[in-house]
């Protein structure tokens, strides 16, 4: 999700976002590419939302930020009723190097698989 409270703008993305190759490397599925979202952000809706059911909501830190952290996230109409929502799911990553793949592409990797799946210790999940 693309969020940025401080203007009320709430996006989801889709195949084109940029993001879906760093989810599938990650071992993921982009729920917003999987629901039929073609374009690379679309507002938010509730059905959206509903379709893509995503397990865990992947944004960058700064827009986590903007809408008060995840209490203010899950206040975002649709978002407390996704499975990520239900279950304050949420992958954090550092605005800037979500969507510009450059050196730290392996840093960023390896924080969402963390993230997602735990660090082999039990912590993640």
């Amino acid at each position: 999700m693309y969020l940025r409270g401080s203007a009320s703008v709430y996006l989801i993305g889709g195949a084109e976002s940029g993001a879906t190759s760093l989810i599938e490397a990650a071992g993921g599925v982009d729920a917003g590419a999987a629901s039929g979202l073609t374009k690379d952000f679309t507002a938010i809706t509730t059905e959206a939302l509903a379709k893509a059911a995503p397990d865990a909501i992947l944004v960058m830190s700064k827009g986590l930020e903007s809408v008060g952290g995840m209490d203010g996230l899950v206040k975002i109409p649709g978002v407390a009723q996704t499975p990520a929502g239900m279950n304050r799911r949420v992958v954090s990553v550092e605005d800037g190097v979500l969507l510009n793949y450059g050196p730290r592409t392996d840093q960023v990797l390896r924080s969402l698989v963390t993230q997602l799946y735990g660090d082999g210790t039990g912590a993640g999940r």
